[in-house]
């Protein structure tokens, strides 16, 4: 299990841009939108296990191994053999693909957010895959 202890204080989609990528020229959603940022940067670290924001986490991991972490690259905090592992994000340049793969589900978060209703048929979006795939590491 994953969990936040200190979530990350800046965004690697500023607001500004992420209103530019919605066409939103109000200021209404501006709450909405800060959180669906966040909702995608998480999506997409997790995903491909590559840090897109500076955040701590506490992580339980299954059996001994404590490396690789969930998310990299990341500086160790705990003590070597405590539990929960403890581990701070130090994520380097952002890459393209990421940021736009941040953007699409941001997009797609903004478009979707009401309940599903009967007859409405979502698909997932193949490029957002495309994006992510060679970010994605391979755990042994």
């Amino acid at each position: 299990m994953l969990r936040t202890l200190t979530p990350a204080t800046e965004e690697p989609v500023s607001l500004s841009e992420a209103k530019a990528h919605l066409v939103v020229i109000h200021d209404a959603d501006d709450v909405l939108i800060g959180a669906f940022i966040t909702a995608a940067r998480e999506s997409v670290e997790r995903t491909t296990g590559y840090a897109l924001a500076a955040a701590s986490y506490e992580w339980t991991p299954v059996g001994e191994g404590r490396r690789p972490l969930p998310i990299e690259p990341a500086t160790l905090d705990s003590e070597a053999g405590a539990y929960p592992v403890k581990f701070t994000t130090t994520p380097g340049p952002l890459p393209g693909p990421l940021r736009a793969a941040v953007l699409l589900l941001l997009g797609d978060l903004y478009a979707n957010r009401e309940a599903v209703v009967a007859g409405t048929q979502l698909a997932e979006n193949p490029t957002l895959e495309r994006l992510m795939f060679p970010y994605r590491r391979v755990l042994p």
